[in-house]
């Protein structure tokens, strides 16, 4: 499992799981097709996960349901400037066509 609190990372795995952003009772979700949830934005979503003091984990090359642990257990949050703009828009390109999230 890979935890992160990279936005980037969490919209990419969720769109490539097929989930939305949600709440459930105050809690922030990642869910599928007709599962229980109140869909919201991915602003809300991050509010709450940053609220709760969570982070997201799920296993990067597996589309499936991601799991919310405690913050501390997040890889550390350094965003893209681990990577160079180059870097970034292959990144990008690759998960437009359909590729798996990759690990850190």
């Amino acid at each position: 499992m890979h935890a992160t609190l990279d936005r980037a990372e969490i919209i990419h795995f969720a769109g490539w799981s097929r989930r939305s952003p949600a709440l459930r009772d105050g809690a922030p979700a990642l869910v599928g097709h007709g599962e229980a949830g109140e869909r919201c934005g991915w602003e809300p979503f991050f509010r709450a996960l940053a609220a709760k003091g969570l982070a997201v984990a799920f296993d990067p090359g597996t589309p499936g349901e991601p799991r919310f642990v405690p913050r501390a257990e997040a890889e550390p949050h350094l965003g893209s400037a681990r990577r160079t703009p180059v870097a970034e828009a292959r990144r990008f390109l690759s998960a437009l066509r359909g590729a798996p999230p990759a690990a850190r």
